[in-house]
């Protein structure tokens, strides 16, 4: 919260006044699950890039089973061969896009490594779909990577409801900028505790509201 920031970054002391102090503590204290609340959501919005990605190397995937049909009738005996062989290969990983994301990952990084090996890597030049088995390669390592950031996010965190957490926070918020507020209004020195803590809850706030309108103007 950019509160705490800008106080610790002042050179005002909670302690000069205990109530204020204790308002703060209230806040200070739900931060780290609010914080880790926040990262759910995120969690939420990585799992629409991984279906995204997911798609993508299924995509990639039935590229690469296209890419052999121009040679199913081939005349020329290499390119013959080279179909036959790597049509074999692909017929052992024919479902692989209905497995489950890890199995499905395992799979394709195995079928990768065998078209790359000397065993095949001649019939994939030979039939020119080097580029199909790259696009592969980058979106199923595209995947895996967000996936596996993912799952350890997910292993980490508690439940948490964000909204039962907004509404508390909000709520002692207001209770501590009702207090300040009504401080600083009734103190004569215009350089006072209470008014230079109400400039750093007011600078706060301006700040959050360029954030927002930031956001919705997708700068």
């Amino acid at each position: 919260m950019r509160l705490f920031e800008d106080l610790g970054s002042s050179s005002l002391n909670p302690d000069d006044d205990p109530n204020a102090k204790k308002l703060l503590t209230v806040l200070q204290n739900q931060l780290p699950a609010y914080n880790a609340g926040l990262n759910q959501v995120r969690a939420s919005e990585e799992s629409e890039a991984i279906a995204r990605l997911d798609k993508e190397r299924d995509s990639d995937i039935q590229a690469l089973r296209d890419s052999l049909k121009p040679y199913r009738n081939a005349k020329n005996t290499e390119e013959a061969d080279s179909y036959k062989k790597i049509q074999l290969l692909l017929s052992e990983y024919k479902n692989v896009d209905n497995d489950s994301c890890e199995a499905e990952t395992n799979q394709i990084t195995q079928l990768i490594s065998r078209l790359e090996s000397s065993d095949f890597s001649n019939a994939v030049a030979q039939l020119a779909i080097g580029k199909f088995v790259n696009h592969l390669s980058v979106s199923n390592a595209a995947f895996n990577s967000l996936f596996a950031e993912r799952s350890f996010k997910t292993s980490q965190k508690n439940v948490s409801d964000m909204k039962s957490l907004r509404k508390t926070l909000a709520e002692d918020y207001k209770k501590l900028t009702t207090y300040i507020l009504a401080m600083a209004s009734v103190e004569e020195n215009g350089e006072s505790y209470y008014k230079d803590l109400l400039a750093i809850i007011n600078n706060g706030r301006g700040y959050f509201s360029d954030v927002v309108v930031s956001r919705r103007l997708g700068k």
